[in-house]
């Protein structure tokens, strides 16, 4: 985990890549087109997380905030910071709690400022 973390510092990207399979089942909580429970990385990629990294004229780097585990279940806090394509900045919080399975997520829940991601993916045409 901590490797994975590490390795999203300066691209978010890697965080999934080094976590996720193609069978890993993810949620995102809230309200709105992004919030429900995906089957895989390509599906959470292709139907939430393509529509921010398009809008970002770089990677997305990320700085944990804490990490806890208790068995096979993870919770890990991370702050997100980079530039849309327009200029201006973005930032976000998450919270997963994540149950792994052999090194790799099984499946989990994220919370994170919805209202920020929904206002770059409306604000910025591609």
């Amino acid at each position: 985990m901590k490797a994975a973390l590490n390795a999203g510092a300066a691209d978010f990207t890697k965080f999934f890549t080094e976590l996720f399979t193609d069978s890993t089942e993810w949620t995102i909580a809230g309200h709105g087109a992004v919030a429900r429970t995906y089957n895989g990385l390509r599906d959470l990629h292709e139907n939430a997380e393509k529509a921010l990294f398009d809008r970002l004229d770089g990677p997305l780097a990320i700085t944990p905030r804490g990490l806890w585990a208790d068995g096979d279940d993870v919770i890990v806090r991370i702050d997100s910071t980079g530039r849309a394509i327009d200029g201006k900045p973005y930032h976000n919080g998450y919270l997963y709690i994540l149950t792994m399975k052999e090194g790799k997520v099984a499946a989990g829940i994220e919370w994170l400022d919805l209202h920020a991601y929904y206002e770059i993916v409306e604000r910025v045409t591609i």
